[in-house]
């Protein structure tokens, strides 16, 4: 039984792929409850010549506040479906790479059967170090007992 040691390159966050797909995951969504949202019917009074007044503008109409088309990233924190696969490109090297580090681990082939003996062993060495020192420290009580009584110091540890 050695001690394995984790392959370099191969931390927590190698792995943590939850976080960065929980960004991903809320930006799409975030930009198809936008796209939802403008897509959405207005609510409007019909007036008396058929024209109806709201706060949603016509289509193709450009206010002080629609986003121009660049080929600039999506800065507003919004992710289309289009961007999906560049958005998600650093996930999936990620796993890419924890794959591979994961491949060098001397024991990955191993079966729980393996592994449970290898605990309960260690568990059994642990309890015999566990007893040989308290046998050890019971020794050395008495002997400084039998030292302190040879020069009158008694139970008392002293150097």
């Amino acid at each position: 039984m050695t001690t394995r040691h984790v392959p370099e390159g191969l931390s927590p966050d190698s792995v943590d792929t939850l976080t960065e797909l929980t960004s991903i995951v809320v930006k799409l969504r975030a930009a198809q409850a936008a796209a939802a949202a403008s897509q959405a019917p207005s609510i409007g009074l019909s007036g008396a010549a058929g024209l109806t007044t709201g706060a949603t503008p016509a289509p193709g109409a450009v206010t002080g506040t629609t986003p121009l088309p660049s080929g600039a990233p999506n800065t507003a924190g919004l992710l289309s479906v289009k961007e999906l696969p560049s958005a998600t490109d650093n996930l999936k090297h990620k796993l890419q790479r924890a794959k591979v580090a994961l491949k060098t681990l001397n024991d990955i082939q191993r079966v729980t059967t393996q592994q449970e003996a290898e605990i309960q062993a260690l568990r059994e060495r642990r309890k015999k170090q566990a007893e040989m020192l308290a046998k050890i420290q019971e020794e050395g009580i008495q002997f400084a007992r039998v030292v302190g009584a040879e020069h009158g110091d008694g139970d008392r540890m002293v150097e």
